[in-house]
């Protein structure tokens, strides 16, 4: 079958099917870094008590009478909740405590499968570069490279089943 502009039917709805993924794709990422910018700017210190708040494994808000200082740890330290500061790995629980061989691996964003997807790890030149938290609720989806509802997400780290 002809349609216009020549194409066939099958390659019209596979064009349409291609833009509906691509804006899909766009869209997870618009939500993943609105999600992103919304843990810096959850850590309101004007209404939390003095202390420090893990914001992933290797920074941390610290609150001091209602002004919130962010804090990264030097590259070879990870936050630490029970001393509530930057730490030798090795005396971190996991998945912070715990690093990954990435010798073997290409570069990339991997899900944590340890963690149940809800946290995800970097790979650079055969490094590791540390570990990353989803939001809540969220999976880790290496399809899109972010975190997703877990519905979206294939298994091992989803439920979706298309």
């Amino acid at each position: 079958r002809r349609v216009h502009g020549g194409g066939t039917s099958f390659q019209s709805q596979r064009t349409h099917s291609l833009i509906t993924l691509t804006m899909y794709k766009i869209l997870i990422a618009a939500l993943a870094l609105v999600a992103a910018i919304e843990t810096v700017s959850a850590v309101n210190c004007t209404a939390m008590p003095d202390g420090a708040y893990e914001m992933g494994c290797r920074s941390y808000a610290k609150c001091a009478s209602g002004q919130v200082t962010i804090v990264n740890c030097p590259d070879d330290q990870v936050y630490n909740n029970a001393t509530a500061g930057c730490d030798d790995p090795k005396n971190v629980t996991p998945p912070c405590g715990k690093a990954i061989d990435c010798s073997s691996k290409a570069d990339g964003r991997y899900p944590d499968l340890d963690q149940n997807c809800h946290t995800w790890y970097t790979c650079q030149d055969g490094k590791f570069l540390g570990h990353n938290f989803c939001p809540a609720t969220t999976v880790f989806d290496d399809t899109l490279n972010t975190c997703n509802w877990a519905n979206a997400v294939a298994p091992p780290c989803g439920t979706f089943k298309g």
